[in-house]
Parts: C-alpha cells; sequence; structure tokens
C-alpha cells in the first residue's frame, strides 16, 4: 500500500492533505483487498499519515552523484601528463565542477523527489496532527542529514584526487560537513528561484571563471554553486604532482574505477 502510494504521488505531485491519493485507488493499485487495507489502516488518516512520513524519509535535495568522483578519476587519468601544470590543474578543477553541477541542477529540477521535499519543506509545520507532523519534520531531518553526509564524503573524494585541501582553519571531516551544507544550501536556494519562474538563473554567458584560462558557457546558478564549492576548499601545497604521484593517483583510478 505504501510503495502503491509512493508511485502514485510521484507521478501527480503531493500535497500535505494528499488529496490527490484516494484510499480505494492506493488499494486496488496495491492488489490488496480492502479488508486487508482497512484492517491495518481502520481510518484513512492514519494511512496518510504514514505515506507523508515516507515521502519525508525519501525526500532531500539530490546530493552530487559519486558519477562526479567516477568523472573526476577517468578525466585524470585521461589528463595525467597535464597535472604538473598548475594552469592545466586549474583549468580541469573548474571545468569539471561546471559540468558535474550543471547536470546536477538539470537532475534534480526535475526529480520528484526534489518536488516533494520543496513542497514537505515549506509545509510541513501545517500538518494538522501533532502525531503526524512530529513524525514527517524528524523524517526530513534525518533524510537531510543523510544526504549531508554523503555530499560530505564525496566533495571530500573529489578533493583528495585532485590534490586540493579544505581551507584553513577548517579540516577534517568535520570541514567537509560544513562544505556539503553550504553546496546544499545554495543549490536549495537557485532551486527555489528557478521554481518560481525567475529563468534568468539558466541563461548562459561566456566567460573565464574561477582563475581559468578556458572561456565556458556559465548559468548564474551554476556559477554560484561552484564559488561556494571553491570557497571551501584550496590546492594543497604538500601535494606536488611529480610522476610517482601521477603514477599512483593513476593506480588509485585504475582501482576506484574498476570497483564501479
Amino acid at each position: 500500500m505504501l510503495s502503491a502510494a509512493l508511485s502514485l504521488v510521484n507521478e501527480r505531485g503531493i500535497s500535505t492533505g494528499l488529496e490527490s491519493l484516494p484510499f480505494d485507488e492506493v488499494i486496488r493499485a496495491a492488489e490488496v483487498s480492502r479488508t486487508s487495507a482497512y484492517r491495518r489502516w481502520p481510518q484513512r488518516g492514519l494511512f496518510y499519515g504514514e505515506v507523508l512520513t515516507e515521502l519525508a524519509r525519501g525526500a532531500t535535495l539530490p546530493v552530487p552523484g559519486e558519477d562526479l568522483v567516477v568523472a573526476v578519476a577517468r578525466t585524470l587519468a585521461e589528463r595525467a601528463d597535464h597535472l604538473d601544470s598548475p594552469r592545466a590543474h586549474r583549468d580541469l578543477v573548474v571545468e569539471l565542477l561546471r559540468l558535474s553541477i550543471g547536470a546536477d541542477f538539470d537532475l534534480v529540477s526535475a526529480s520528484p523527489q526534489w518536488r516533494t521535499y520543496r513542497l514537505l519543506l515549506a509545509s510541513y509545520q501545517g500538518i494538522e496532527d501533532p502525531v503526524v507532523r512530529d513524525a514527517v519534520t524528524e523524517a526530513l531531518v534525518e533524510s537531510d542529514q543523510r544526504a549531508v553526509a554523503l555530499r560530505a564524503r564525496i566533495y571530500a573524494q573529489f578533493a583528495a584526487l585532485l590534490g586540493y585541501r579544505l581551507v584553513p582553519p577548517l579540516s577534517g571531516p568535520d570541514g567537509f560537513e560544513w562544505m556539503s551544507r553550504a553546496a546544499g544550501a545554495s543549490m536549495t536556494g537557485v532551486l527555489a528561484q528557478i521554481s518560481l519562474g525567475d529563468d534568468s538563473m539558466q541563461r548562459a554567458r561566456p566567460m573565464r571563471a574561477f582563475g581559468s584560462s578556458t572561456t565556458a558557457s556559465w548559468t548564474p546558478g551554476v556559477y554560484i554553486v561552484t564559488s561556494t564549492v571553491l570557497s571551501y576548499i584550496e590546492v594543497d601545497p604538500g601535494v606536488v604532482w611529480d610522476r610517482s604521484r601521477i603514477e599512483d593517483i593513476l593506480a588509485a583510478v585504475a582501482s576506484f574505477t574498476t570497483q564501479r
């Protein structure tokens, strides 16, 4: 029943009252008997409360997938001979962020998880049943924490592969968690503006950005999030891109991409 309800919500969208989700239709979609359904949920409000809580558990701002790290690894392998050039190195970092963040925007803006997250975040406090409201609030917090942790881990891998570090005084897992929260907040804000119909956030212009020597097409949204990410990391002065380092990276990249 819950799986059928979630599928219908993803198709039709969501309201906090779940008016677009008739209980009898969910029963038919789940292919269960009415008797079983009403025995489990004698009041429809109980069922809708569980649906909202399940939606909150899965509703969060999607994070950069591990595809980002795989793309970094493969690109490093392709451009290994140029990693000892500071200019080529910076060009590579900026371009990887531009492409991956742009791809994330395309993915997130079209995802049902983003629509659900946005609506629940804006309206969960208006849920009348206090038990359901508390459950939805707790689920949203837990879901957001999982997203922050995953994003932080991916950014840490990204920085390590590219020879970057957190800008002091930040360091370690806590520093990448701060970075993750900042990047997530930036993306959420941009997506909120886009959802209001502000198409200026998607109008691209050519520029050489963030110290890159290459002109590329940037939208304001991608520029904002890239700026946030780069404000947290810098080139690690302890990393020397000599042949030994490059060969070690290539070996790590080969192992990394094979695992995936």
